[in-house]
């Protein structure tokens, strides 16, 4: 059932996209913002505004690394007046499953089907990858702070080749002006 409803909100924001008149309530669907994982950013609004405010006031480029989702992601991080404080960048598990489990996903064209709605709906998401299991490296220098996602073949026994198929490198600039996500 989620997977129709988030296949139907992606076909209204496509259509939203490419200048098509939305009808009131298709415009209060995809419209409505709620949180959705009470047991991260979305349910600490206090001590997440905290925090993206104090970035915000030492006029830095606030990177945020996260990993209890079990997937990959890497988006933007903005207040609640929308401004953009800094990026996130979270790694996959290694072996526990992630959402292609628990929405019942059956293979990875599944998965990077509802990838893409995700990219699609979610404004300040840059990257997303709820299939495959690997780790995360981040290097950061005076300069940029450069994301690397490593995903392997098979989490199943102790023998894996890297899956270099969906091997992800993002970037971020240093200071307050290098705010936007960019493919290395």
């Amino acid at each position: 059932q989620i997977n129709t409803s988030l296949t139907q909100l992606a076909q209204i924001k496509a259509k939203q996209l490419q200048g098509v008149t939305l009808t009131a309530q298709e415009q209060q669907r995809i419209g409505t913002a709620l949180p959705y994982n009470l047991d991260a950013w979305d349910g600490y609004f206090a001590e997440r505004e905290a925090v993206l405010a104090t970035a915000k006031t030492l006029d830095k480029n606030l990177v945020v690394l996260s990993g209890d989702t079990h997937n990959a992601w890497a988006n933007d991080l903005k207040d609640m007046s929308g401004n953009q404080v800094g990026v996130e960048f979270a790694t996959t598990s290694v072996t526990s499953p992630g959402l292609e489990d628990y929405l019942g996903l059956p293979d990875e064209a599944s998965s990077m089907q509802f990838e893409g709605a995700l990219n699609l709906l979610i404004d300040d998401l840059h990257y997303a990858n709820t299939f495959d299991r690997g780790f995360m490296t981040v290097e950061f220098n005076k300069d940029e702070a450069i994301s690397k996602w490593y995903f392997v073949d098979n989490y199943h026994s102790s023998s894996y080749d890297m899956n270099d198929n969906r091997f992800k490198s993002l970037k971020v600039k240093a200071g307050a002006g290098g705010r936007k996500i960019e493919e290395v």
